[in-house]
């Protein structure tokens, strides 16, 4: 009977452990990807990209030669994120971008920024955006 009573308690507190936990074989969720509003897990980059635009300190859009548009959020701002200065994505944004993975921009003048979310938009969206950039200018 005693045994009977571990056993069950131990099925209990493990059952209650996979509950608790992520799904088995799912990769801990590092960088949130959108294609045109529906979560993903991945992202299959096809195309180089030609065209980007800096929104602000926390968002960058991106134009594939595609035509297909994209917008990379920062978690945080990114002060010297700005017009004036190059950057880069590492790794690169290429192929098959993952939720796993941590994707960063990189500028010389500082530190590297963690990307938060890429997100595929429609064109409307990308339209309003670059408006918005030519606002500022």
């Amino acid at each position: 009977m005693k045994r009977l009573i571990a056993t069950s308690l131990a099925i209990v507190a493990v059952a209650g452990l996979v509950a608790a936990s992520p799904a088995l074989g799912q990769p801990e969720r590092k960088t949130e990807l959108v294609e045109l509003g529906e979560s993903v897990d991945t992202l299959l980059l096809r195309y180089g990209f030609e065209a980007t635009w800096v929104v602000d300190n926390q968002n960058i859009l991106l134009r594939d030669t595609y035509r297909d548009h994209y917008v990379v959020t920062l978690k945080e701002a990114c002060e010297q994120l700005d017009l004036q200065r190059s950057f880069k994505f590492f790794p690169a944004l290429s192929g098959h971008v993952r939720t796993g993975r941590i994707y960063e921009v990189r500028n010389p003048s500082g530190p590297p920024c963690d990307i938060a979310r890429i997100e595929q938009i429609d064109d409307a969206r990308a339209v309003e955006l670059r408006a918005a950039v030519a606002a500022k200018s």
